[in-house]
Order: C-alpha cells, then sequence, then structure tokens
C-alpha cells in the first residue's frame, strides 16, 4: 500500500471548565459527569502579575513565534511537561542536565525527548530572564509553554496555575522508570500507575489523548510488529507500519533507531479528539493505548470522546490542572533557576 493509498485507508476510518470541589464529578443537566478541580495552595493566574507583568506575554510571544515556524514542536512540550510532573513532580528537574546524571539519559526519556524541544525552553526562559532575573521558575515556563502552544494547535485554552518553584536535583534512572508509564502496560498497570499520581480513569483517558499528535520511534513500535503483529493493531495499518519501521525485514537493522512514525497519520500536528476514533478502530500505536478498550470505564469514555470533541477539551483541562499540580514546590520550597540546566 502507498502512502496515498494508507491515508485514504485511514480517511476511511474517521467518518466548562468548573475550578471548585475538592476532585470530582458533578451532574450536569444533561446527567453526564462535569469534572471539577481545586486549586493548590500557593498556585494562582496572575502569580508574576507584581514581580513579572511581561512574562506571560514574552512567553506566549516566543511560543507562538516557535509554533508557526514548527507546529509539531507542540507534542514535543507536552511530552516534556509530563514527562517532568510524573517523576518527582512538576519542578523542571528534567531538564538538568549537570552536574547530575539528567533525567533525559533515563530509559523512558532517552532519545524520547527532543533536543529541539529542550534548545526552545532554553532561549524561553532566557527571553523572560533578560526582562525579569530570577524570578520566572523553569517549572512554570514549562508549563506555561505547554499550555500555549496545545491551543495554538487546535486544543482547548487552559487556565494555567503558576507559582511553582524549581528542584536542584534530578530524578535517578530507577525512579523514571518506576514512574513514568511504559506503552507496553495493560489497563490494570495504567490505572495503578495513575492512581499511585493520584490521578483517576478520566485523567489516564484524557492524558492519554495528548497521543493525538507527535510521533513514536520505530524501536518502540517493532514491540508492536515482532516477532508477531500484535492483535492490538489493524493488519493493514500494522503492514505500513512494518513498511516504515522495518525496511527491508526484520534483518535489516540499518538506520533503524532513527526511524520515527506519527502517532496519527490524519492530523498529524492538530489537537482534536481522533485520537480516539484510532483507538477503536486499532490505529493507534500502542499497546497502553489499545488496552484503553479492555475495562468499562476506560472504553465508554474513548467512545464518548471519540463522539464529542467538547467533552474531552473538558476533561482534558481538568487533568492537565491536575496534572501540573503533581509534586510542586512553592512558597520557600525549591529555587528559581536562572539556567534550566543547571543548579543555581
Amino acid at each position: 500500500m502507498n502512502t496515498l493509498g494508507f491515508i485514504c485507508f485511514l480517511l476511511a476510518f474517521h467518518a466548562s471548565l468548573s475550578v471548585k470541589g475538592p476532585f470530582s464529578a458533578a451532574q450536569n443537566n444533561n446527567g453526564a459527569p462535569t469534572p471539577q478541580f481545586m486549586p493548590l495552595q500557593g498556585l494562582t493566574q496572575n502569580f508574576y502579575q507584581t514581580t513579572c507583568p511581561k512574562a506571560q506575554g514574552i512567553i506566549k510571544s516566543e511560543v507562538t513565534k516557535i509554533i508557526n515556524q514548527n507546529p509539531s514542536e507542540a507534542a514535543g512540550l507536552l511530552r516534556i511537561l509530563f514527562h517532568d510532573c510524573f517523576v518527582q513532580g512538576c519542578d523542571a528537574s528534567i531538564l538538568l542536565t549537570k552536574p547530575m546524571v539528567s533525567e533525559q539519559v533515563a530509559a523512558p526519556n532517552n532519545r524520547s525527548l527532543r533536543t529541539s524541544t529542550i534548545r526552545i525552553l532554553d532561549q524561553i526562559k532566557d527571553k523572560v530572564e533578560a526582562v525579569c532575573p530570577g524570578v520566572v521558575s523553569c517549572a512554570d515556563t514549562i508549563v506555561l509553554s505547554t499550555a500555549i502552544a496545545v491551543e495554538l494547535v487546535g486544543g482547548p485554552n487552559i487556565p494555567m496555575l503558576l507559582g511553582r518553584r524549581d528542584s536542584n536535583n534530578a530524578a535517578s534512572n530507577q525512579t523514571v522508570v518506576a514512574n513514568i508509564p511504559a506503552p507496553t502496560l495493560n489497563i490494570s498497570a495504567l490505572k495503578q500507575n495513575f492512581q499511585n499520581h493520584g490521578l483517576d480513569s478520566a485523567d489516564l483517558v484524557a492524558l492519554s489523548g495528548g497521543h493525538t499528535f507527535g510521533q513514536a520511534h520505530c524501536r518502540v513500535v517493532d514491540l508492536q510488529l515482532t516477532p508477531t503483529v500484535s492483535t492490538d493493531l489493524n493488519a493493514a495499518f500494522a503492514a505500513n507500519l512494518s513498511r516504515i519501521c522495518i525496511p527491508g525485514g526484520t534483518n535489516n537493522s540499518a538506520n533503524r533507531g532513527a526511524l520515527t512514525v506519527h502517532l496519527d497519520f490524519i492530523s498529524k500536528d492538530v489537537f482534536d479528539n481522533s485520537y480516539y476514533t484510532n483507538v477503536l478502530n486499532k490505529v493507534a500505536i500502542f499497546h497502553s493505548d489499545a488496552a484503553l478498550l479492555n475495562a468499562t470505564d476506560t472504553k465508554q469514555l474513548v467512545q464518548l470522546y471519540a463522539q464529542d470533541q467538547n467533552k474531552f477539551f473538558q476533561q482534558f483541562k481538568v487533568s492537565m490542572l491536575k496534572l501540573t499540580q503533581l509534586g510542586v514546590l512553592t512558597g520557600r520550597n525549591g529555587i528559581i533557576r536562572k539556567k534550566c540546566s543547571v543548579p543555581n
């Protein structure tokens, strides 16, 4: 099947935030759950209004220029945010590279995080530092940059809360491996991983929707293709993945380490609800994607979000706010790193 044929094949498959509560779900007028959220003390939307009133404008301007040039960087930012927050909290420890061993070389992060995106965050931080030295944290820079980028490529507006401070220590490889959910996890393990971080099944399904854009390395995709093709995948889809990721067959490994595939072949750089249609039609890449259909509650949410993008966006906003509150340092805890790669 050539590229045009493959796209046609895939096309054939695609025929209000409530800031109150504790974490819970109220009922809206249609009887469907309305996600709710409680802000963490110390985080506010206008945190820098007095100390650095230009900060958010600078970050938005820089991110807008970047996304206009390369919209795929939105996926790179979201991945960095997730991988940071799931390991010892949203403290920008993922950006530390010296003098300690960096989290970036840990197994789940090595060659998974884009060096271009890390450079972008450094550039944005430098712009802010030039105006307000030692005021805005690297952790807030990651969170705000990601929210802006996601909206610019079609996603919802997420009213991010600010006020995080930075860690001066990176997590160990063992800690990173223990916290980042692997793409091979089954539904029970996925639920447990998210529960360990204070997140529920609705958060699991909504945050998995981040796979609506971005890329996967073929070395990970190969797990679904060899030694046998996984039943998670539609046969024609798997065949085309094999042509991309295993050119010349399984015995030809030349250049395979650098090969990637889009997580969504239809709207590859757009944040929308197509991921859920892909899951239902077995054209999502990871086992952890297909696993969402293996529990009643998560399957129902996949079906709901495939039908209703607004409901997906509503839950994604709340799940992102919950995610970005994990293990945050506020007040006198932590530091403000002037350079995100090194502790001050």
